[in-house]
């Protein structure tokens, strides 16, 4: 896992809140910050492979909606879910994203990391025996 990557469909102070917390894990990765709202169009797209992370974050209901859209840009790679809270979110649509684990910013984002420490782990582990 070289690289993380990490999106939302519009600009928030939440989504700045993911970003700031997740440049502070210990990972050997890079974090990038795709730009907000940029449908996948930004030239930061190019250094995505089919191994890395993608880190989607989702304020409300429309911004499920508006990843569902650009479903396609992403579904190959990692889907890590991050939504603000669980009252902003009301229907259930976010499970098509398809992603490999969800958290909640206002509850569980240490989950989040923990999850991809659990990512990291079993690639070193990988790269090891190999």
């Amino acid at each position: 896992m070289k690289n993380i990557f990490l999106y939302a469909a519009r600009e928030s102070e939440s989504f700045r809140r993911v970003e700031d917390y997740m440049r502070q894990l210990p990972l050997n990765s890079t974090l990038i910050t795709l730009p907000p709202g940029s449908r996948f169009d930004s030239p930061l797209c190019l250094h995505l492979r089919s191994n890395d992370v993608i880190i989607l974050f989702a304020l409300d209901d429309a911004d499920i909606s508006d990843l569902l859209d650009l479903r396609e840009e992403y579904e190959n790679f990692r889907i890590l879910l991050i939504m603000d809270n669980e009252i902003n979110i009301t229907n259930n649509k976010y499970p098509h994203l398809s992603p490999r684990f969800v958290a909640y910013l206002d509850s569980n984002i240490d989950d989040a990391t923990e999850f991809l420490a659990n990512i990291y782990r079993k690639e070193q582990l990988n790269n090891n025996l190999q």
